[in-house]
């Protein structure tokens, strides 16, 4: 984006046509020097006409790389002038050089006369030059340097052009050449160096009073841009924003030199000064910001950054005069003024002579070329005299009417306003005007009235978050009574919105403030803890608040200061003034010898006289300058020989003359005048008693000057609250963010505690009905297990038969006897309290069974199928089965047990790892928490794989400071599957993100 501080303006070069140069001039050289002389001078003048041509194709392009063939065509030029005349005359070379307006490309202008042509060419040197300095990187030092080298050699150019070749332009006279145009070009170009040489300064950290000298001197620069820009002659040629640009300049930098001063008296301690020169700054800075809008959109965006230093510089420099100097802040009128320090100047041109090119070398003898450089030298001399007593005359003229207050005083004695009011009370209240008067003053309180209700605006939103979290809090404590215990909240969310999460995880083990007897939190205490979060919230909201309520009553004061002395600030103009003091005239009884009418009348007809003289200085000067650029005497000179020289001078310097004796005669009359003039204002003074009147004017404008003081005290007390509201808007601001931090966190503990009661409720139900479940199976167990009545004892079966033998004969035991359908361990296998007589697993004595451990059905029959009876599910589980030859699995359960092999005809399914079984016994699944269906849950959440996801679209940033984005994702391994997440870090649409988790998704955005 363009700033303000930076940006500068280019010319724009002067475009052309193609023209034909060779054959004409090949012509003239035919007829008067012969063919010989023709044919030599061919080269040449095939190699100007192809410089020309490549200059005419180069218009379409960029000019950067142009400086170099301009100038060399320009000496060319001069290589041409010297030798051929060219000119509609009969006998010259006749050529007509087109050119268009470089400011209206519409506006084209045609002339024979080479030193259009080479005007042309010059000034398209200087508007490169000034491309150039555009375009160099001037964020350096070095670019800076050389940007400032290249605008003063486009100011010595300019200077040159208007000095030299634009001054022998045939009338009427293109506005781009003439002499206002390329002044205003060249007052241009040493303001932006002046300004370059000021940014140089500032990467050099030069002290601040220097900064504001080089400040200062840029802003009267391009005050005199400004105004050389209205002057009648060229005020309709270029663009309004030319004008509003220079001012906005000229405004900017009277702001910076004040800023940089005030940092200087900051470091002299001198606060005082420092408050008074920032205030002015300041107020300023509304008017820069209004011309800047004039100039364009980004211009004015650009001075924010300014305006807030500005701002801040001036409250803490009213902060530290109110509570640490206590000195009184002066008028700014009794500031010691800023003086301007010029470093820059106009770099004549060093590479336009011609001397060492070769063209044409033998169609004109170097006597001829020597007489010409003598003649005009002394044609030069004769110009530099008469116009040296001409501006005698015009300074002299100047000096006299300043000492007799002139034309003042008639005016005044006319009931002119802006003569009858004091200087410097006509200062005071141009001032005023120039800023807006009370409009400038209702513009600050309309704005002053915006911050305001923003602010409150803001205030508002605090609360409403505040209110809603108290509300919400409130809601969930009355749904979950004890068990709402939320963690409190850090005040400053400085983590972001990252943190934020990690701080408001909710700690259920964490002990509360308060218990009641039995160790559960007491609600009043929970209550008191959960208000308390936010106090010192609503404490700044309060203050908040209260500043605002004192901040209004001031402003109330302020404005009916303001509504009861607009009208007098209204009548705050040299014709209101004027109004109110005595007026200049003429006494009532004459007591001198001088009669008033007749001074007066002598006085208005003198000074009509010397307004005459100095008009016919000005149009002798015109005549000056345009007898020298007519006095073209090369082809008298070719034409005479080198023994004629002297006396073709004489008689060529004799024309100036009449000239030389209109100007000695102008100054003449003009000393006469002044003589006379003196006398008579004298006289007036006498007559008219001048000294009393100015002393009674003095007096009178003492209840205007009254009102003046009242209108800046009343402009300063409206820029200080808006520059208090400004700030104001700001911290109010981050108390808005706060609260929502605030807010937002304490809605993200309040879900995570309800998902955490929700969950310890649903195991607490799922626990009591695995227990009541469990009991009724153990009870069902105990009433359906009888004692198994003894049997035969048979010997132990061997681990290797390859097949089980049939059952005893006699009564089998039940089904349910056996645990898990294994039976127990041999009597031989028994040791360590695990034989027969301990206890089974399940916690009962069973009796030992009437049958071998590995019993199978008799006869090789199918072996029986034991059911488990245990309290998980009340399902059967099958022992697993064993290969052949093998002994079966250790039972964990029992000291030596194993499991019986199953039958050649079952099939076993696969086990668990509990010796061989599917589940184990009812005691160790409670001891393992294999009843636990949340932890069931969990581990197979646990188990689910990390899934793939695309991000669709950025929603936005969110957190403290922004640096969590929030994004809309769709899984890779469903398409059809879109849900809200939360990134910390970087991240961009197509992006491809890793979720270890796919469940939960984020809150949205408010």
């Amino acid at each position: 984006m363009p700033s303000a501080q930076h940006v500068m303006l280019a010319i724009h070069v002067k475009r052309t046509e193609a023209l034909e140069l060779k054959n004409p001039i090949m012509s003239y050289i035919r007829e008067q020097y012969g063919d010989r002389d023709a044919e030599d001078a061919l080269d040449d003048l095939a190699a100007i006409q192809n410089l020309r041509n490549e200059l005419v194709n180069a218009q379409t392009g960029s000019q950067m790389g142009a400086k170099d063939s301009y100038i060399k065509y320009f000496k060319c030029l001069t290589s041409i002038e010297t030798r051929f005349p060219i000119s509609n005359e009969k006998g010259n070379v006749k050529l007509s050089f087109p050119w268009s307006d470089a400011f209206r490309p519409s506006k084209k202008t045609s002339q024979a006369n080479i030193h259009f042509e080479k005007a042309a060419v010059l000034f398209n040197v200087a508007a490169v030059l000034s491309q150039q300095a555009l375009q160099v990187e001037r964020g350096t030092p070095e670019g800076v340097t050389q940007a400032c080298k290249l605008f003063q050699e486009a100011s010595g150019m300019f200077a040159h052009l208007k000095e030299g070749e634009a001054s022998k332009v045939d009338s009427p006279r293109p506005v781009d050449l003439s002499p206002e145009c390329l002044t205003v070009m060249d007052k241009l170009m040493l303001a932006q160096a002046q300004e370059c040489v000021y940014h140089k300064a500032v990467m050099d950290k030069k002290s601040p009073g220097t900064l504001a000298r080089l400040a200062k001197q840029a802003a009267g620069m391009y005050a005199e841009v400004a105004g050389a820009l209205n002057q009648p002659s060229i005020m309709q040629h270029f663009e309004r924003s030319w004008v509003a640009h220079t001012q906005m300049k000229a405004a900017l930098y009277e702001v910076n030199a004040l800023m940089e001063q005030g940092r200087q008296y900051n470091g002299d301690t001198k606060i005082a000064l420092e408050v008074a020169t920032l205030s002015e700054a300041f107020t300023r800075m509304q008017s820069v910001k209004a011309l800047a809008k004039a100039v364009g959109k980004e211009m004015a965006e650009s001075l924010k950054g300014t305006e807030e230093v500005l701002s801040l510089a001036l409250t803490k420099a009213q902060k530290d005069n109110n509570t640490v100097y206590l000195e009184r802040v002066p008028a700014f009128a009794d500031v010691p003024p800023i003086v301007g320090a010029v470093l820059v100047k106009a770099v004549p041109p060093a590479s336009l002579d011609a001397s060492g090119e070769n063209l044409f070398a033998g169609l004109i003898p170097d006597s001829s070329a020597k007489a010409l450089s003598k003649y005009t030298d002394m044609v030069d001399g004769v110009g530099r005299e008469l116009l040296g007593k001409l501006a005698g005359a015009t300074d002299a003229a100047r000096l006299a009417l300043k000492q007799a207050e002139l034309p003042d005083l008639l005016e005044a004695l006319d009931g002119s306003a802006a003569a009858s009011v004091p200087e410097g009370l006509l200062r005071d209240m141009e001032e005023v005007s120039s800023i807006g008067g009370t409009q400038h003053l209702r513009e600050i309180l309309q704005e002053m009235g915006e911050l305001r209700r923003h602010v409150d605006a803001d205030l508002a939103a605090c609360q409403a978050a505040l209110d809603e979290e108290a509300q919400a809090d409130a809601a969930a404590r009355s749904a979950y009574g004890d068990e709402w215990r939320v963690p409190q909240v850090r005040r400053a969310a400085r983590g972001g919105l990252g943190a934020a999460r990690r701080r408001a995880r909710p700690v259920l083990g964490r002990r509360a403030p308060a218990a009641a007897p039995g160790g559960s939190p007491r609600p009043a205490a929970r209550a008191r803890q959960s208000a308390t979060l936010a106090k010192h919230l609503w404490e700044k909201l309060h203050s908040y608040r209260s500043t605002m309520a004192q901040a209004g009553e001031s402003d109330g004061k302020v404005i009916q200061r303001l509504n009861a002395n607009e009208a007098a600030f209204a009548a705050l103009t040299p014709d209101a003034a004027a109004a109110q003091l005595p007026r200049l005239q003429a006494p009532m009884v004459v007591t001198g010898p001088a009669d008033p009418a007749v001074v007066v009348a002598s006085l208005r007809r003198n000074m009509e006289a010397l307004n005459q003289l100095s008009n016919e200085r000005a149009g002798l000067e015109e005549a000056l300058k345009d007898a020298k650029a007519r006095d073209n005497i090369l082809p008298k000179l070719m034409a005479a020989g080198s023994a004629a020289t002297d006396a073709l001078f004489e008689r060529e310097l004799a024309k100036y003359g009449p000239l030389r004796a209109d100007v000695d005669a102008n100054v003449a009359r003009n000393d006469e005048l002044l003589g006379a003039i003196a006398r008579d204002a004298q006289a007036f003074r006498s007559v008219f008693e001048v000294a009393a009147w100015r002393a009674g004017a003095e007096a009178a404008a003492g209840g205007i000057r009254g009102t003046l003081k009242t209108y800046r005290e009343v402009l300063d007390h409206l820029s200080e609250g808006l520059r208090f509201y400004m700030s104001l808007q700001e911290a109010v601001k981050q108390h808005q963010q706060q609260c929502s931090d605030y807010a937002y966190t304490r809605a993200l503990q309040r879900d995570d505690l309800k998902q955490e009661l929700e969950r310890r409720r649903r195991e607490g139900r799922e626990a009591k009905a695995a227990a009541a479940a469990a009991a009724q199976q153990q009870m069902a167990y105990m009433h359906l297990s009888p004692a198994a009545p003894p049997g035969p004892t048979y010997p132990p079966h061997p681990l290797q038969t390859p097949h089980a033998a049939a059952p005893p004969p006699g009564p089998q035991p039940p089904a349910h006897m056996s645990y898990g359908g294994a039976p127990p361990p041999p009597a031989h296998h028994a040791g360590g309290g695990g034989g027969y007589g301990g206890p089974a697993p399940g916690g009962y004595a069973q009796p030992p069974p009437a049958y071998p451990p590995y019993g199978s059905a008799g006869g090789g029959g199918p072996a029986v199928q034991q059911p488990y009876h245990g309290a998980y599910h009340g399902q059967q589980q099958p022992p697993p089965a064993h290969t052949q030859q093998q002994p079966a699995a250790p039972n964990p359960y029992a000291p030596y047990g194993q499991a019986a092999p199953p039958g050649p005809q079952q099939q076993a399914p696969q086990g668990g790892g509990y010796g061989g079984y599917g589940q184990p016994p009812p005691g160790q699944q409670q001891q393992r928490g294999w009843s636990d269906p949340a932890r069931q849950r969990q581990q197979a959440k646990m188990d689910q794989p990390a899934k793939l996801a695309i991000v669709m679209k950025v929603i936005g940033r969110t957190g403290s400071r922004g640096q969590v984005t929030q994004v809309r994702v769709k899984f890779l391994d469903d398409q059809n599957r879109l849900i809200m997440r939360n990134v910390k870090g970087p991240v961009r649409e197509g992006d491809i993100l890793t979720l270890l988790e796919s469940e939960r998704e984020a809150r949205r955005l408010r």
